[in-house]
């Protein structure tokens, strides 16, 4: 019967469904969400290659736009200092700035557009001081550009998916433990 079509996060429903169905659909199409299957620890490998990928990314962002190294340092160091309200009411943190670079890669024009919002960050560009003062577009725009609070369900489901193990098993925040296992790690030669 009929035809199911699993994108992103419906891929991995998807896949679920068909593992669990009597009658699967005539035709399935999956064009994105594919999850890893088989494997004890698959949470694990998705994650270390995704930190393999953003390590690349950034590798790339920088070698275009070697100037923005001072610049994020800037806005990183500011934002360490003091957080700062967001026009929508929430707060913008190092942390969550950092984030923004979640879209390199996702568009030819990602690193230019990630590129403006990193120059827009303060109203004056002169030498670091002690207190810069962080533009209203810059603010707006990472305001649009991290919306996690229109997506709850992303962030409290978007690991667990990946998780391929016997019932109840925990996903034990493998993003953050192949975080800390490549920062733990001894550089490269």
């Amino acid at each position: 019967w009929g035809c199911v079509l699993g994108q992103s996060f419906g891929g991995f429903c998807l896949a679920t469904y068909l593992s669990a169905a009597e009658r699967s659909p005539e035709i399935c199409l999956f064009t994105g969400g594919i999850p890893p299957m088989g494997a004890r620890t698959a949470e694990r490998y998705v994650y270390d290659a995704t930190w393999e990928r953003v390590a690349e990314r950034n590798r790339r962002y920088y070698a275009k736009y070697p100037n923005d190294v001072a610049q994020v340092k800037r806005i990183v160091r500011a934002l360490l200092r003091e957080k700062i309200p967001l026009p929508s009411g929430g707060v913008l943190t190092a942390r969550r700035f950092l984030q923004s670079g979640m879209g390199l890669g996702s568009s030819p024009s990602s690193f230019a557009g990630l590129h403006g919002l990193v120059r827009s960050a303060f109203v004056d560009l002169s030498p670091p001081d002690d207190s810069p003062t962080f533009s209203r577009t810059f603010l707006k725009k990472i305001d649009s550009h991290i919306p996690f609070d229109d997506n709850p369900i992303y962030f409290l489901l978007h690991e667990a998916i990946y998780c391929d193990g016997p019932r109840r098993s925990p996903s034990d925040w493998a993003a953050h433990r192949a975080l800390r296992n490549r920062l733990d790690a001894p550089p490269a030669p």
